[in-house]
């Protein structure tokens, strides 16, 4: 591959400079790539992550290859500055200096490929998701619920998000909020409305949410939101625009106390907590398990409505350990994704792709 394909693809140094890291970052099934303890494990899409032995990579061959980022990069990277984090279209490398990792030179690479990992069809064929399942989320989709997809690190919020984003429909305008480019909207969606935001910082953040809430958007899609960034989260609710977030969190059930937690406030606790009742919409978890043979396979495991209603808070929680149960659904939830979607059927809609 030469050094214009490799710029095509968004790898930015070329294979040479990878030197036998290439092996590994180009191919599209491998998603992280670690150095740890003088150790290298490689994870792939739908497989444990393994170590492997390679004799190629050796402690002096990470401390070039950090050296050789850093300097690409334009980043001090030593005993003082003892993190380096680097980012090409697809990659995201962070290297940890052996003054603050006692257990040596440590590197970890993660790739967020700009196509979707799936299709509709291999979503249900393997066990992603019931086809039912998909047609709800598609419907809710349309219906413009507020979605937050929340699990474990590694457990596939990312993907899930970019592969429900891709059924907004396309005269809605999305506009992306990310430190790290990982939703790549525009590429897998190229023909859709799209602006894409790349923030550095908290007032960054709050720039981006403040300026995009003055184009009219139609949905909002904020990377990870960690701590202070769910400030921002909450004001893109209260205006009613549709928005799509990831969370770490292990059940759809603590959403609610985990944003409050994050707030640096908790004034007028009570008043915050019925907003985030009111405006969360669904929480998805995802889950990654293992199969008998070794493989993995990522799936939706929990989905919970959240709603005000009468002046009480609820959570509904309509798929558990990956099986759908309809008849949680209440029949006001179902008006609106009718009324909203214009689907009749809420577990029925033409464009899944199924």
């Amino acid at each position: 591959m030469g050094d214009k394909e490799e710029k095509k693809y968004g790898y930015d140094l070329t294979s040479q400079q990878f030197g036998p890291l290439w092996k590994y970052v180009s191919r599209d099934e491998v998603t992280n790539v670690d150095w740890d303890s003088g150790q290298l494990w490689i994870k792939c899409a739908n497989h444990i992550r393994q170590r492997v032995e390679d004799p190629e990579i050796t402690e002096e061959f990470i401390e070039r290859f950090s050296l050789l980022v850093s300097n690409h990069a334009s980043s001090p990277f030593n005993r003082m500055d003892d993190i380096l984090s680097a980012e090409t279209e697809q990659l995201r490398l962070t290297f940890v200096h052996e003054a603050f990792a006692v257990s040596g030179r440590s590197m970890s690479i993660r790739k967020s490929l700009p196509r979707l990992r799936f299709t509709p069809k291999e979503a249900v064929r393997e066990g992603y998701c019931q086809a039912r399942t998909l047609q709800l989320l598609v419907n809710c989709v349309w219906s413009g619920f507020n979605f937050v997809f929340c699990g474990e690190p590694g457990q596939g919020k990312t993907e899930a998000a970019k592969f429900f984003s891709s059924y907004i429909r396309p005269h809605e305008k999305v506009i992306t909020v990310e430190d790290l480019r990982e939703w790549h909207y525009h590429t897998i969606n190229p023909h859709k409305d799209c602006i894409e935001f790349k923030v550095q910082g908290e007032r960054e953040y709050e720039k981006a949410v403040s300026v995009a809430l003055r184009m009219n958007p139609g949905w909002l899609m904020i990377a990870e939101t960690r701590s202070r960034e769910v400030r921002y989260l909450l004001e893109s609710w209260s205006n009613g625009v549709s928005c799509m977030t990831t969370l770490h969190v292990d059940d759809v059930r603590r959403i609610p106390d985990r944003i409050l937690n994050m707030l640096e406030s908790r004034q007028d606790a009570g008043r915050l907590v019925n907003q985030i009742y009111a405006d969360v919409g669904i929480g998805i978890l995802l889950r990654e398990l293992e199969k008998p043979d070794g493989t993995t396979v990522h799936r939706i495991w929990q989905g919970c409505f959240y709603f005000r209603r009468e002046e009480e808070n609820g959570c509904i929680l309509f798929l558990e350990d990956g099986v759908l149960h309809e008849e949680r659904i209440p029949e006001f939830i179902r008006e609106k994704i009718r009324r909203e979607s214009g689907q009749q059927d809420i577990f029925c809609n033409p464009t899944a792709g199924i």
